[in-house]
């Protein structure tokens, strides 16, 4: 699940509203991808963002079904805030649940380039000071922040988008959680029921990662940058996901790492933390180039990925079709 989503509802909604209408949307929509890369934060450092993957584009009919899903979630959103206001709901936050984050695919993460890894590490302190500032926009924008002029005001808001008076929780013909009110209108209007087609992507994301993760190249390219690793002094890594990860212990050293231990002799000085975090990116980097590391995901990842989406190729035309529909059809009934 996408938890800068889930904070941003957070903000919107009392806590007992936003997990109750979450719960519902989750009932209702694909399934979120649950990988280990879609949730690490992007690294500015040759690493491959989450949700950008450039195999994709060799893959139109995976491309278009993964461009789909956020435009046919906006066009809920405006038939919700039409549906609403229709009610004589006026006052409502700028942002309504039109719909949980849909899967992505997401390649491996790849070591930095020696340039990116001597200038700027693994860009953890970029992401640190990234988080700061919207967390100090955050603070700024407290007192503008939105707030019910009463219980009831608010009481009758979520009963309008969702249909479910207070502690209520709709359930379909089977007994499964379902929305009513505006978004279930909107979802109805859009999909031809409450509930969102269900999408291949993340069969195909688990598909081409269990794929990747045994082939023999990959596993051996890996094993010598490793072995590579420990020439330098560094300690047995797994792969370049395991290194960031690592090295982000040298700026919060506590908890525990998945698949080894974490370093020790901290907490350092921020400087120092910077220093050590550089050094084992240059040395993750180095490896890679001599190696091929890079090289063997990236040709092991198009493979594996070029499998799943052959395999569920019938499954994702139907979907892309679906959403394609949806958007068509959302599109028309906001025009009418």
């Amino acid at each position: 699940m996408n938890m800068q989503h889930l904070e941003r509802l957070g903000k919107l909604l009392p806590t007992a509203a936003m997990v109750g209408v979450l719960a519902m949307l989750a009932a209702c929509s694909p399934e979120p991808s649950t990988s280990d890369e879609a949730t690490e934060p992007p690294a500015d450092s040759g690493g491959l963002p989450a949700g950008a993957d450039p195999a994709s584009v060799q893959h139109p009919l995976l491309a278009a079904a993964l461009e789909l899903d956020p435009q046919v979630r906006a066009v809920v959103g405006r038939l919700t805030e039409a549906c609403l206001r229709d009610a004589g709901i006026d006052r409502f936050p700028a942002q309504l649940p039109a719909g949980l984050p849909g899967p992505v695919v997401v390649p491996p993460q790849q070591s930095p380039t020696l340039d990116q890894a001597t200038a700027n590490g693994y860009g953890i302190r970029a992401a640190e000071t990234a988080d700061q500032a919207d967390t100090e926009a955050g603070a700024g924008a407290t007192t503008e922040r939105f707030t019910w002029p009463s219980p009831a005001e608010e009481r009758r808001y979520l009963e309008a988008l969702t249909g479910a008076a207070d502690g209520e929780t709709l359930t379909d013909d089977a007994g499964n959680p379902t929305l009513g009110g505006c978004v279930g209108e909107a979802r109805s209007a859009v999909y031809g029921e409450v509930a969102a087609p269900p999408s291949p992507v993340t069969v195909i994301d688990e598909a081409a990662r269990a794929s990747y993760a045994a082939d023999p190249t990959v596993t051996s390219a890996t094993a010598a940058w490793s072995d590579c690793l420990q020439q330098e002094g560094q300690p047995p890594l797994l792969d370049p996901a395991d290194a960031r990860r690592f090295a982000q212990y040298f700026h919060y050293p506590v908890g525990e790492r998945p698949g080894g231990p974490v370093p020790e002799g901290g907490p350092w000085p921020a400087e120092v933390a910077r220093q050590k975090e550089i050094e084992l990116a240059a040395a993750d980097a180095g490896c890679a180039d001599r190696t091929s590391l890079r090289e063997a995901q990236r040709l092991a990842w198009e493979k594996a990925l070029d499998a799943a989406v052959d395999r569920h190729g019938a499954e994702l035309s139907g979907y892309r079709d679906a959403m394609a529909a949806a958007l068509r059809q959302g599109q028309q009934v906001l025009a009418d």
